[in-house]
């Protein structure tokens, strides 16, 4: 794959995106990045929510004015985040014209990629068997949480109750702690997105072979599942329950994530056999401690683990995160400083491999954005357009892609099918 040649795998392709959150609009994004042409799908009375889930400590602060119907649908990071490159494309498929122009949309297209709420496409009546009434060859993908079967088609699909079901949030926790933890920020929902991509390309080669499309039913639940392989087996066939270790391991030792020194600075250091061991008590000096018998075994390290993390986070809580990273690192030992977001900006490996770049977006003005995941090096793929404002591209796509007149397009926006901004009270 190289972008300089034009030779993306994707080139050429279109792709319906009518997708809301994260995980439907972070697929629609590595879509456009593999090349083709994303065009994101939303209504004026229905929209992608998080286009208006906005930044209290940003724009609703003492003394700010209240941000218009347009400015509030145009300024979220999440979004801004998930839908660059896309074009924007607002129709009411409340009414038949809308129901309409979105089928002879998908007639001109290759892909259609949804993750509503089972249901909400048969409601519409732009399912599967509809898109591929008029596109009788489309790859249609729906990426829900539960998938598009009984008995738990319809159970809501936030981030928290998918990870709860799909077996991993009982293996998460503190060390010794019986209470479950989550994971992290809607883990299912970039996992479930990088799913359903792979199951999309192996469609788009089948089609590219056979000329034959179909339907793609990923679940978010499924795809987390398949993390809880080991343990569940280890369940189901030996009668074990394995558990919650924290930043713990069941073999390496020691293992943790240890204080540094500087205002909420961490490091993770993983000692995986003796070598390591050596190698680690070579960086630290030697200290007596590092030179007891027991400890030179691994099951000894274990049964002292408590005593080595104490003795160890003394050693790192005086110097700098970077400094033990860099000293560690050089002496064999796996260890990474702990970074948080604003260190990740000026991070000299990301910056060197080209992972973020300044655009400007025509609402919120200048924002730093993440390149593509597959074109990384010494020239990575540059961003070629920010997220789109709401309905910033229904003329473009209405003449060039649906052929339509300038007078049709104003009929269009006159009468409310097409628009540029949200129904204000709407939501």
């Amino acid at each position: 794959m190289d972008w300089r040649s034009g030779r993306l795998p994707l080139a050429g392709l279109r792709v319906v995106d009518w997708c809301v959150y994260w995980a439907g609009p972070y697929l629609g994004m590595m879509l456009h990045d593999l090349g083709a042409e994303v065009i994101k799908v939303e209504s004026p009375s229905s929209w992608d929510p998080v286009r208006t889930v906005i930044d209290v400590n940003r724009y609703a602060g003492e003394g700010a004015r209240p941000l218009t119907p347009r400015e509030r649908s145009n300024v979220n990071q999440h979004f801004n985040e998930w839908n660059r490159g896309k074009l924007s494309f607002a129709v009411e498929l409340l009414e038949p014209r809308g129901r309409e122009l979105f089928l002879q949309l998908v007639a001109k297209s290759h892909i259609v990629i949804e993750n509503h709420r089972p249901g909400a496409k048969e409601k519409l009546r732009i399912g599967y068997e509809e898109c591929a009434a008029v596109r009788p060859d489309l790859i249609y993908l729906s990426l829900s949480g539960f998938g598009q079967t009984l008995p738990e088609r319809d159970a809501m699909a936030l981030g928290a109750p998918v990870e709860l079901a799909s077996g991993l949030f009982s293996l998460n926790g503190y060390l010794g702690d019986e209470t479950p933890a989550k994971t992290g920020f809607s883990y299912g929902d970039p996992v479930g997105a990088l799913a359903a991509l792979s199951a999309l390309l192996l469609a788009v080669r089948g089609w590219r072979r056979t000329g034959a499309g179909r339907y793609l039913d990923i679940a978010m639940r499924d795809t987390l599942s398949f993390g809880a392989g080991a343990a569940f087996a280890d369940w189901s066939m030996n009668g074990i329950e394995r558990p919650r270790r924290g930043n713990r391991h069941a073999v390496y030792a020691p293992q943790g994530v240890y204080r540094a020194h500087g205002d909420d600075e961490w490091v993770a250091i993983s000692v995986r056999d003796d070598r390591d061991w050596q190698a680690l008590g070579r960086a630290l000096g030697e200290p007596d401690w590092h030179r007891d018998a027991e400890l030179a075994s691994a099951a000894g390290r274990r049964r002292r683990h408590d005593e080595i993390d104490a003795r160890l986070e003394a050693w790192t809580s005086q110097r700098g995160a970077r400094d033990i990273e860099a000293l560690l690192q050089e002496a064999g030992v796996p260890a990474a400083a702990v970074l948080d977001f604003r260190q990740l900006w000026h991070d000299p490996q990301l910056n060197a491999r080209g992972a973020f770049q300044e655009v400007e977006h025509p609402a919120f003005g200048a924002e730093v954005r993440a390149t593509s995941q597959w074109a990384r090096g010494h020239l990575p793929q540059p961003i070629d357009a920010p997220a789109p404002c709401f309905g910033q591209h229904n003329r473009r796509v209405l003449s060039e892609v649906l052929g339509l007149g300038p007078d049709e397009i104003a009929a269009l926006e006159r009468e409310g099918i097409v628009a540029d901004e949200i129904r204000a009270g709407a939501d």
